[in-house]
C-alpha cells in the first residue's frame, strides 16, 4: 500500500464499520460536554473541529477505579482481582496534543510497572484528525505542533477525502481495504498547507515559543510565585482536566461489618490542600508553593527526568481556572 492514501468522506462510516467488528471503537461524542466514549454506532461520532473538552486520560486511567474486591468466607477470604486487559481498541478522532498526552502518561505509569494502565493501553490503535482551527487556549506549537510523532494513521480533511497519514504497521493493515485510493503530491500539498495555517494560527494567539528544555530551575525564589498562590483557589480543576496530570490516592472501602470490600484508586490533585499532608508535616502547605509545584512537575522535573516537558499546549487548564490563571501567561514571564 502507497505511504500516500486518501479515503473518501461517504466512505469514512463503511470504514468505521470495519473497525468495530474487530475493535472496541472510541471516538468523541458531544452531550453536555464533548468526550470519547465507547460507540455503538458510527452516528453517535461528533468530528469537532479542535480537542475535546475532556481527553483521552479517562480511558487509561479511569476518574476512579476498583484495584481488588475481597469478601470474608469461612476459612479466610477470597481476593478478586479487577485487571481486564481483553479489550483491544481503536481511538478515532483524537487531536494531536491528546495523542502526545499519551506519551508522557505512558513514561510515567509504564516506569511504576501500572498492569491496570498497561492493560488499556495495550493493543491500542491511534487514528487521529488534524484541528480544522485552534481554540483560543491551544498553544501546541510550543510543543512540536499538531501532529504528535506516534500515530497509526493520521487523518485531514482535504476537502472531499481525508489525506491519510500512515504511522506504523498496524496502521497500514487498516487501509488495506477498497475504501482506500491512492493520494496525488496535490492531495498532499493541500495537507501540507491545511496544517501549516492552522499552526500558524496558533502561534499568532499563543505567542509562546519554549526552547528544548528550557532551563526554568532558577525561578524557584520568583515572586511571580507569590503573586499565583494569591489568586489560586487550590481547587484543583487543572490538574484533573490535564491529559498529563496522573496523580492518585489509594483509597480502601468496606461495609460497616468488615466482611467485604474493595480497594480503589481516584484521581488526586497536587493543589489541594491535603496532597502534601503526612504524619509529621504539611510540606506544601503555602498555595504558592503548590502552584509552583505543578509548574515545575510540567517543565522541571519532567525535563530532568525524561527529557520533555510534561505539557502538550490543550489549553484545557486555561479554560477551567476560575481564577484565571493562563499558564501561557506564567510561561512567558518564566522563559523571559
Amino acid at each position: 500500500m502507497d505511504t500516500f492514501v486518501k479515503i473518501a468522506k461517504s466512505k469514512l462510516k463503511d470504514f468505521l464499520q470495519h473497525i468495530m467488528e474487530n475493535y472496541t471503537l472510541y471516538a468523541p461524542v458531544k452531550k453536555k460536554i464533548s468526550r470519547f466514549e465507547r460507540i455503538e454506532d458510527p452516528s453517535q461520532i461528533c468530528l469537532l473541529p479542535n480537542r475535546t473538552e475532556i481527553s483521552l486520560k479517562p480511558i487509561f486511567l479511569p476518574p476512579k477505579e476498583s484495584l481488588f474486591r475481597w469478601k470474608k468466607v469461612e476459612d479466610g477470604y477470597i481476593i478478586e482481582d479487577c485487571l481486564n486487559g481483553k479489550e483491544k481498541k481503536v481511538i478515532f478522532g483524537a487531536k494531536g496534543c491528546d495523542v502526545a498526552s499519551l506519551k508522557i502518561l505512558d513514561l510515567y505509569m509504564m516506569e511504576v510497572s501500572d498492569p491496570y494502565y498497561a492493560s488499556r493501553r495495550k493493543d491500542t490503535i491511534i487514528i487521529g484528525i488534524t484541528c480544522e482551527y485552534p481554540r483560543e487556549s491551544c498553544f501546541c506549537t510550543a510543543f512540536g505542533g499538531m501532529i504528535p510523532d506516534e500515530y497509526d494513521l493520521w487523518l485531514t480533511d482535504i476537502g472531499d477525502y481525508y489525506f491519510v497519514d500512515i504511522g506504523s504497521e498496524r496502521g497500514k493493515e487498516l487501509v488495506s481495504m477498497e475504501l482506500f485510493e491512492r493520494a496525488s503530491p496535490e492531495d498532499e500539498e493541500r495537507k501540507r498547507e491545511k496544517i501549516e495555517r492552522a499552526e500558524q494560527e496558533i502561534r499568532k494567539m499563543a505567542k509562546i515559543e519554549l526552547e528544548e528544555y528550557q532551563d526554568m530551575e532558577d525561578k524557584f525564589e520568583d515572586k511571580i510565585w507569590e503573586e499565583l498562590g494569591d489568586i489560586c483557589l487550590s481547587c484543583g480543576r487543572c490538574n484533573l482536566i490535564c491529559p498529563t496530570c496522573h496523580c492518585f490516592d489509594v483509597r480502601d472501602i468496606t461495609n460497616l461489618d468488615g466482611s467485604a470490600g474493595e480497594r480503589i484508586r481516584v484521581w488526586d490533585s497536587c493543589h489541594l490542600f491535603e496532597f502534601a499532608k503526612t504524619s509529621a508535616e504539611n510540606f506544601r502547605r503555602d498555595r504558592r508553593a503548590r502552584v509552583r509545584y505543578r509548574i515545575y512537575d510540567k517543565f522541571v522535573f519532567s525535563v530532568k527526568r525524561y527529557k520533555l516537558y510534561a505539557c502538550v499546549g490543550c489549553g484545557r487548564c486555561i479554560d477551567s481556572c476560575h481564577a484565571g490563571i493562563d499558564i501561557r501567561d506564567v510561561l512567558r514571564r518564566l522563559i523571559r
